[in-house]
């Protein structure tokens, strides 16, 4: 997505690699436009607005994987809870392109994906 004044400042390209422990990626074409970001929120700096960039998933290409034991594969639980000093925390999640695969437990309301107790926000 566009980090400049231009709305039109967007690349499509593919990711051929991704390294996690730098968190360097290698693309398939070069970049047509410019395009920043950083490690934290620049809200701060500029009256609450974050100015880093967004890269968007056009393929599902993220998909997590649990192992099967004894037809139980993994949970994703969003909830809220209350911290030990009273403050409360809300859950939320955000998913696009994402499969949950191999997750959940079989015969049961232990889904892959699951809201407990999550009412005071969004998701």
């Amino acid at each position: 997505m566009p980090t400049s004044y231009s709305p039109k400042s967007v690349d499509n390209t593919f990711v051929q690699a991704y390294d996690n422990t730098t968190g360097k990626i290698t693309l398939s074409s070069n970049l047509n436009y410019y395009h920043w970001g950083q490690a934290d929120s620049t809200g701060a700096d500029f009256d609450g607005v974050d100015m880093r960039g967004e890269v968007l998933l056009m393929t599902r290409n993220v998909k997590i994987d649990a192992e099967d034991i004894e037809s139980w594969g993994g949970q994703i639980v969003v909830t809220d809870t209350v911290e030990p000093d009273g403050k409360m925390r809300f859950g939320h999640a955000i998913f696009d392109n994402v499969e949950i695969y191999n997750c959940s437990q079989i015969d049961t309301f232990k889904g892959a994906l699951r809201f407990e107790a999550a009412s005071s926000s969004w998701s």
